[in-house]
């Protein structure tokens, strides 16, 4: 059963991958950079840019990934986090400083996200294994004439 129904997914994976290079739809790849709040900090004027918006302690890091699943990824570095796509670059000193004046701890050391270190590869990994599988199956399987060469000897 488990193995009918992984062979059934690859297929399926295959057949769509035939028809997207039959139509030429673009796969997407490429790096993207993350940038993910760590610590809120207070709305105050401590924290406020020169646009009038706040900021707050995030991560940011960049992967590389293959149709949106990363299989690469820098070190996170501790900034100041605006948005998703917007941040500001903080020195170890004035860290310090923000945690001294906002009361909250900021953490030395972060980390990118389970998915994005690892979840990707194994996701990856187990999709190279059924196009492996599949690529096995179709050159090293029984051929349907020895099959039925097989069925007929037994039958006699």
């Amino acid at each position: 059963m488990k193995l009918s129904t992984l062979l059934t997914f690859g297929l399926l994976f295959l057949g769509l991958n035939a028809a997207i290079a039959k139509a030429r739809i673009p796969i997407p790849y490429g790096e993207a950079q993350k940038i993910v709040k760590v610590t809120d900090l207070p709305d105050t004027e401590e924290f406020q840019l020169e646009d009038g918006r706040y900021f707050d302690i995030g991560k940011m890091y960049t992967i590389s990934h293959i149709v949106w699943l990363p299989y690469s990824n820098t070190d996170a570095i501790i900034t100041g986090y605006v948005d998703d796509e917007t941040y500001v670059e903080l020195s170890p000193e004035e860290l310090k400083e923000i945690a001294a004046i906002a009361k909250v701890e900021i953490p030395e050391t972060v980390t990118a996200s389970f998915f994005d270190r690892l979840g990707g590869k194994i996701i990856l990994g187990l999709v190279g294994l059924v196009i492996l599988y599949g690529i096995y199956a179709s050159y090293f399987g029984k051929d349907e004439e020895e099959e039925e060469a097989t069925e007929e000897k037994s039958e006699e």
